[in-house]
């Protein structure tokens, strides 16, 4: 009896040792960064920590920052312009205020890149109206808080545009490569693959954002920053000068009601192993911890600011 005991504990030990904690991450649409991030970021995790299973699944910013708000996500990628509204309830988020999304980490700048075909007339965004137009897919970001506001601070909407087609970043660049649309801008890393994709079928153009444009798109979102492409960035695609653009950190993001022994675990194994992101994308290549710990003001998930005081990354 003790020897069928003995088994049966340890079976119990074994089964209970074998269980893990499903996270779910909701990552970005195809043909972004955001993807094979997220893939980057479970396998860290899971190697680490294997009693957690990190399942990546499609998203965006503000469709990750919608299913933390309705429970359906764990951990997301997010931008410090959405996290601004949905805390306050304003833009996307008005009447839909949420303090669910709590942050986590900081990643990188995600920055605005609005482009068109060197040999156009398009020098800025008022002469896009009437113009065929490839948009992000609805939901996205790149479309609410990119194109969106950009055209309101121009006394300008959608409408104003010519034919629109809506699609993820590939699509939009192939139409644009085959003129079959004028524009194709997105929130993304620098520099941007699908840039360097029409830069190789056509010489571009990246439009620029004035002074002007930017205070005005701050006081609309607070989240937003200037951020210019430098000279050089894109030379063969075409852009010889710098461009005066903005960009929204993008910042990973949990759930308030994800334990803090997951987010915790999480955290230390994304900050570091943070070199294995810059083997994905080289924007991530020599981070810092101190500057993944910059959370802008957002407030962090309790999981996240228990490693981050460990390691000694918080002031206060």
């Amino acid at each position: 009896m003790a020897v069928i005991s003995a088994l049966t504990v340890a079976a119990a030990g074994a089964a209970h040792a074998q269980q893990k904690t499903d996270v779910i991450f909701s990552a970005g649409p195809t043909g972004g960064s955001w993807t094979p991030m997220a893939a980057a970021a479970s396998q860290v995790v899971n190697k680490r920590y294997p009693e957690l299973n990190v399942q990546v699944e499609p998203g965006a910013a503000l469709v990750n920052m919608e299913k933390i708000r309705n429970d359906k996500a764990d951990i997301g990628w997010s931008m410090t312009t959405v996290m601004s509204d949905a805390q306050k309830g304003e833009g996307q988020f008005a009447g839909k205020q949420t303090d669910k999304g709590l942050f986590v980490a900081n990643f990188y700048p995600n920055v605005w890149q609005l482009v068109v075909p060197a040999n156009s007339e398009i020098k800025s965004v008022k002469d896009l109206k009437g113009q065929p137009v490839a948009l992000p897919s609805r939901g996205n970001t790149s479309l609410a808080a990119g194109w969106e506001y950009l055209l309101k601070v121009n006394g300008m909407t959608l409408n104003d545009l010519g034919a629109k087609s809506y699609g993820p970043v590939s699509s939009n660049a192939e139409a644009v490569k085959n003129r079959q649309a004028m524009a194709v801008g997105w929130f993304t890393v620098v520099p941007a693959s699908f840039i360097m994709d029409m830069g190789s079928a056509m010489p571009v153009r990246v439009l620029g954002v004035t002074k002007e444009e930017i205070a005005a798109l701050q006081k609309l979102n607070p989240g937003f920053v200037p951020y210019t492409l430098k000279a050089g960035i894109y030379k063969d695609q075409g852009v010889t000068e710098a461009v005066q653009t903005f960009q929204s950190p993008t910042v990973l993001i949990a759930s308030s009601k994800t334990s803090a022994d997951v987010i915790y675990k999480i955290t230390k194994a994304i900050v570091e192993e943070r070199e294995e992101f810059g083997n994905v994308t080289s924007v991530m290549k020599g981070v810092t911890a101190a500057e993944m710990a910059e959370n802008f003001g957002m407030p962090m998930h309790p999981g996240a600011e228990k490693y981050f005081r460990e390691a000694g990354l918080l002031k206060k």
